[in-house]
């Protein structure tokens, strides 16, 4: 809620809120960095254990829906993609490497490697 507020209404609604907003979001960061620096599934917002973990942590901090942090995820991605997008762009050249290799149970993999000199 704090979300929709925030995105739709403006900061203006949660003035009196303020560190809340803030304190909300930075755990909501934190959260995504976790699902994806450690390659967890979204349902963990759903895991007991994981509720009453966070619960005694914070309790005031209400964790957001698997929707909600699917959305989250996607939109940290776009943002490092439109980075990485920006950077490859300033670049004189890029130096691109393809490996392919077959996991034990048969699925053809493809990976693309680029090297390029920044500042």
């Amino acid at each position: 809620m704090i979300r929709h507020f925030t995105a739709k209404h403006g900061a203006a609604v949660n003035q009196g809120n303020t560190n809340q907003v803030d304190r909300k979001r930075e755990l909501d960061e934190a959260l995504v960095n976790m699902v994806v620096n450690d390659s967890q599934p979204f349902s963990i917002v759903d895991d007991c254990g994981f509720k009453e973990f966070v619960a005694l942590l914070d309790p005031t901090y209400t964790l957001p829906s698997r929707q909600a942090l699917k959305n989250m995820v996607v939109h940290r991605y776009e943002m490092e993609k439109t980075k990485a997008k920006s950077v490859v762009q300033r670049v004189e050249a890029v130096s691109l490497t393809a490996d392919m290799w077959t996991s034990i149970n048969m699925d053809a993999y493809l990976a693309v490697t680029g090297h390029y000199v920044d500042n």
